[in-house]
């Protein structure tokens, strides 16, 4: 089939544009060329800023797609544009995040009927292009299927751990040094490699049960974090210590830092995979972390992209004061 991916070479594009290719489509990009990296072979690219409404419109329904496949439908409007543009395709799929859920989850665990609570900008976007693409799957305009990715690993250009975004930390650990967490390390988090949702966007290319539908896109069961930061240690080949520290502390000192804790982390994020793996049984995630985190960490450094962890001492400057703030409390406690 003829397949256009609005994107196509971002982390999870990636994985994606394999199974595409491995499943014999025909696969065309619309982006502004501005990501770093080899086109695959086999990939057509149409250069373009899908910002330009007009032209991103009358360029895609002129190539008559089968299949189309929105990466970067971030807003209402994006999603209206889609609605002009894909005119005559026969299935949009449409990517969201669980992010729509919110931080602490209304329902353990969460699946696609459980009601959106935003309470980010990102969030609140994806949730108001949803409802237009449903909107326009009602009306009969193109099937849509809605896929929710939590969490995907094996491109990125940014290392999550369970404070937030940031690619120092494995410097941290290459010299030594602890890293901060909360709550012991022992929520839950849930997360899915590139590659294997790649399969699930892939087998529901014109598969009609996916018609309409939403899926929640992570790996079956459930990890800590403390299981997820140990899986990229042990992957390099290292040993973590951790300190541990109350999510609001951790926010209020090291803002710029927590962006994930703030929002999601300091909560358990527990999702039913039931549905994808009833619907798209191909998706059965094999990659292990630990296996891939190696080649993801030596691409890193190979880009620059591993600032040196001394340079930032922020993270060494409250575990210091934590450490401080115990000997105090203890020798309180002990009459001192």
């Amino acid at each position: 089939m003829r397949v256009l991916n609005v994107g196509g070479t971002g982390n999870i594009s990636c994985g994606i544009t394999k199974a595409l290719l491995s499943a014999g489509h025909a696969i065309t990009f619309f982006n502004r060329g501005l990501t770093e990296g080899d086109l695959p072979t086999g990939v057509r690219v149409l250069r373009g800023d899908r910002n330009e409404r007009s032209d991103f419109e009358a360029r895609v329904r002129a190539e008559r797609f089968d299949v189309a496949i929105d990466m970067i439908c971030y807003t209402a409007a994006d999603a209206e544009s889609d609605v002009r543009a894909f005119q005559g395709v026969r299935q949009v799929i449409h990517t969201s995040t669980v992010a729509i859920f919110g931080g602490a989850l209304r329902q353990t665990p969460t699946n696609e009927d459980s009601p959106p609570n935003p309470v980010t900008p990102y969030a609140r976007g994806k949730v108001e292009a949803d409802a237009v693409l449903e909107t326009a799957h009602q009306r009969g305009d193109f099937a849509v299927t809605t896929s929710l990715p939590a969490q995907t690993w094996g491109y990125q250009h940014t290392l999550l751990r369970q404070l937030g975004r940031g690619n120092g930390w494995p410097d941290r650990l290459r010299r030594g040094l602890p890293l901060l967490h909360t709550h012991d390390g022992q929520l839950i988090w849930s997360e899915c490699p590139a590659d294997d949702a790649g399969v699930a966007y892939a087998a529901a290319v014109d598969r009609s049960r996916c018609f309409g539908q939403r899926y929640i896109l992570t790996r079956p069961g459930y990890a800590t974090w403390r299981q997820y930061h140990d899986a990229v240690t042990e992957g390099l080949g290292m040993v973590a210590t951790y300190v541990d520290a109350p999510a609001d502390t951790l926010i209020e000192a090291l803002p710029d830092m927590t962006d994930l804790l703030a929002v999601e982390s300091r909560w358990n994020r527990i999702y039913d995979t039931s549905k994808i793996q009833r619907d798209i049984p191909e998706f059965r995630p094999r990659i292990r972390l630990g296996d891939r985190i190696g080649e993801i960490v030596r691409s890193l450094d190979a880009r620059g992209a591993i600032p040196d962890a001394r340079v930032d001492d922020r993270e060494d400057c409250v575990i210091a004061d934590l450490a401080h703030l115990r000997g105090r409390l203890r020798a309180m406690s002990q009459g001192g």
